[in-house]
Order: structure tokens, then sequence, then C-alpha cells
């Protein structure tokens, strides 16, 4: 990614950390987005901050208007090529008779709203570059689990749009991509009513797993384009609403 100007929401802690390092160790600028942006300099490090390979804003992503400022100046000032949309919220009481009229707008808001935002704020910049764009959804966009019916509904509303802004945008040179990851170790499991053990979690996809898979994504041939793919641990297969909340860990993997 040497050359390259990569914008990434929800840089301040799991996948999205994840991203803007394996970004930066591949060679690109990052732009990292956070209500947090301490909490982004903790992440990558404060060498990267100061030498200028990261750049830190601190902007909620469900702010249309701070979002639109923050790609105005990034078009002025630092041109994107590629946009990686990994901000993401959850609450424990998610069950639908759990939601609130509130809890619902906010969950959309971050999760879906806030990936639009992001897109509509950079796409000119990233036609102009033949760019990448990478939203991060989940199995929950396509089946059903325990991340609750409206985190659920903002991820399937993310694969919508991202296949939709696909078919759009392939003619302007710009390739879209859809990660679905299935349990992922993140401290967005915290918010679940009973977080995993630490035992589970050793088991789960990890972001970095997820970050390879974005970096793989981007750096195809410019002739190639990966528009989904589902990442899903190897033996915690996370399909479906007949995982139990809190399973055992399994045996260990063997090679064969």
């Amino acid at each position: 990614m040497d050359g390259r100007v990569a914008l990434v929401t929800g840089a301040s802690s799991g996948i999205g950390a994840a991203i803007a390092r394996a970004f930066l160790s591949a060679g690109a600028r990052v732009h990292g987005v956070a209500r947090r942006p301490h909490a982004i300099v903790e992440e990558v490090g404060e060498e990267a901050v100061a030498s200028g390979r990261c750049v830190v804003h601190g902007v909620d992503v469900s702010d249309h208007e701070a979002m639109t400022g923050l790609g105005a100046m990034l078009a002025e000032r630092d041109p994107v090529d590629t946009l990686v949309c990994a901000a993401g919220y959850n609450i424990p009481r998610r069950r639908v008779a759990e939601l609130t009229v509130q809890s619902w707008n906010e969950l959309i808001a971050v999760n879906l709203n806030g990936a639009f935002y992001a897109l509509h704020a950079t796409l000119d910049q990233l036609r102009a570059r033949s760019g990448d764009v990478v939203f991060i959804s989940s199995v929950s966009a396509a089946w059903p689990d325990h991340a609750g019916a409206a985190y659920g509904a903002a991820k399937a509303g993310l694969l919508g749009l991202a296949r939709s802004a696909g078919i759009d945008e392939h003619g302007h040179g710009v390739r879209v991509t859809s990660v679905l990851p299935g349990i992922v170790n993140t401290p967005i499991l915290d918010k679940r009513p009973v977080p995993p053990d630490p035992a589970l979690r050793e088991w789960m996809v990890q972001p970095e797993d997820v970050a390879a898979a974005c970096l793989a994504a981007v750096t195809l041939p410019a002739r190639t384009n990966i528009a989904e793919m589902t990442i899903v641990a190897t033996r915690l297969q996370a399909l479906g609403a007949t995982q139990e909340a809190n399973p055992q860990p399994p045996g260990p993997i063997t090679a064969g």
C-alpha cells in the first residue's frame, strides 16, 4: 500500500484498530476516525502519529455534518483512495422486546448511517483515484444470532448498501467489498448480556484476521474484486441461531 491514503472509521479499538495497524504496516498513510481519538493513538502507537503516517480525527461517524466536513478537508489536503467503514456499536438489551426507539436509532445511526456518511463524504475522491471501499458487515446481516434485531438490521442494510454501491460505482473503477465476520474477539463482546469468557475468546476470529482479509481485498489487481467474504472461526461456526450463547471451547485443532 505504499503511496496510498486510507480513511478507517472505528479505528480506536477492535477490527478498525487492527485494520489501521495493518494498513500502516503495509505502507499506507491512515486517517483514523473515532469518537475517542486518544484511543487511536494508543492502538497505532505515538510514533505513527508523530511521523504523520497516522492522522487522528475525533469525529462521530453518526454526525453527518462532521463527516462531511472531514471529507471536504481530506479532499483539499490529503485525498483518500481507500475507505474502510469499521465503526460498530451494540448494547446489552438487544432483544426485540428490550429495544427502545432511542436504542434502535442509535444503533442504526452508527452501524448503518455512519457508513453511508463516510462513503458520501469521500466518493468523489474514491472515483478520481479508482479507489477501494470496504464495509465491515457481519454474519448477522444474513443469519439470526445473538447480536440482536437492531444490530442485525443495520448490518443487513449495510450489506444492501455495499451491493448497490458496487453496481453503481464499478464503472468509475471503484471496488466495493463487504466483509461479514462471525464472532470476533473485540470489546463489543463486553456489551453482551453474558460476555464470553477468556478461554472461548481465544478460539474466536481475532481482529488481525479480519484486517488481513481487508488488506488482501484492497491490494488485489484492479481487474479483480472480492465483492463479499464471510469469515468465521474454524471451530466456532457462528451461522444461525443454534449456537449457544456461551459454548465451551472445542478440543485442539490438529492437522489433517
